[in-house]
């Protein structure tokens, strides 16, 4: 009776992680038809342009804010086949393990019945009449009523086991079903995005041809770096009042960065290998336009895709994007210092994830001034010349 018992507990377990796994599957459903609905949002300004035959740096953050959706919709496509594929390998060995326990049962029940039939039933009877003693005949009495019932639990287990069986064989075969689903939908994203991607890289040629262009990122950037020093000003005062919160309650909430940022003046590593610095921090003079720019970080050429790194240990305080600047990671670092990661295609961490020196954060993109890594460093409010800090090549 106890072992039915643990059978129907372990049944009722395994419904109910089924039902929280349905759960979660609606929930990653609902994301995934949100991103589909924001991609199809640029997908139409980008069509309603290409019908209007309008050329626009505008149009470029469409197709950059539209592939960063199917970034982020190939990853949570990813992170569901991975999830399927534990819960199939957990389903197999749940499946395997229910049929060895039913082969061992089945072959329990042969041997009794085999021995039953070569001793035959007058076998039980003999037991209790051949008795020396009333006591001696009452024991095994029982123990022949015991056995019968363990008997009756043996096939009642085989049939509990079988429909747990029977169940958990269904449930493998709904995942596997959806899984071959994701992988289609995986590929066919996948392919979405390197079209997109293609059609990108070609605008971009053509946006490089006109000067006025130049001249229009050239004024978004002037924004954008407005709204960045916003960013980082917002950052120290939260940082501030953190640090206020946390010395009344003596808890600290956030981890802190070790190793000492200040003393890797001169010596610090570069965000990416083999890069080319092409444009200076301070005041330059535009390429193109021959006009005096400001450029509050250094811009450095690399092979389009390249891994970014963080160049010292930090904490991810703030992901977002910027017209100009693309995908932007800012990296908190000790003592008051922050770096800045821009023109990136790809992100591959998480805001208030810890991160160490060298560890890869993102990849570079394409953007109108080539395939470069913008890359800033902040004491406090001051922008920092990046080149005083890198180590020389």
């Amino acid at each position: 009776m106890e072992r039915v018992w643990i059978l129907n507990l372990i049944l009722i377990i395994v419904i109910v992680s089924v039902l929280i796994s349905q759960n979660k599957i609606k929930q990653k459903r609902e994301e995934l038809n949100r991103l589909r609905k924001e991609i199809e949002i640029f997908e139409n300004r980008i069509k309603q342009a290409q019908k209007e035959e309008k050329i626009t740096l505008e149009l470029i953050d469409d197709y950059e804010r539209k592939d960063n959706l199917l970034r982020k919709l190939i990853s949570e496509l990813k992170q569901q086949v991975n999830e399927n594929d534990r819960t199939i390998k957990q389903l197999k060995e749940e499946i395997l393990k229910s049929e060895n326990e039913i082969k061992s049962l089945k072959e329990q029940y042969a041997n009794y019945v085999k021995a039953l039939y070569k001793r035959g039933r007058t076998h039980d009877l003999e037991l209790i009449l051949t008795a020396k003693s009333v006591n001696q005949m009452l024991t095994r009495t029982v123990y022949l009523k015991k056995f019968s019932e363990h008997r009756k639990r043996t096939i009642d287990s085989i049939y509990t086991i079988q429909t747990k069986l029977k169940n958990q064989k269904n449930e493998l075969e709904v995942v596997l079903s959806k899984q071959r689903e994701l992988l289609a939908e995986k590929e066919r994203e996948e392919l979405n995005l390197l079209a997109s991607i293609k059609e990108k890289r070609e605008l971009l040629e053509k946006i490089r041809k006109n000067k006025q262009n130049f001249q229009a990122q050239l004024e978004r950037r002037k924004k954008a770096v407005k709204e960045l020093e916003t960013v980082i000003a917002k950052l120290i005062e939260e940082e501030r009042t953190r640090k206020m919160k946390e010395e009344k309650e003596l808890k600290p909430k956030v981890p802190e960065v070790k190793g000492n940022f200040a003393k890797l003046r001169g010596n610090l590593p570069w965000p990416v290998d083999n890069g080319k610095i092409v444009n200076r921090f301070g005041e330059q003079v535009h390429p193109v336009l021959k006009t005096v720019t400001l450029n509050y970080g250094v811009d450095i050429a690399v092979p389009e895709n390249s891994p970014v790194k963080a160049v010292a240990d930090g904490i991810v305080s703030k992901i977002f994007w910027l017209p100009s600047f693309e995908n932007l990671i800012i990296l908190t670092h000790e003592d008051g210092f922050r770096t800045v990661y821009a023109n990136l295609s790809d992100i591959f961490v998480n805001e208030g994830e810890t991160v160490k020196a060298g560890q890869i954060i993102g990849r570079s993109g394409d953007s109108i001034e080539g395939s470069i890594v913008h890359f800033e460093i902040w004491y406090e409010r001051q922008q920092q010349n990046p080149e005083l800090w890198l180590s020389k090549k």
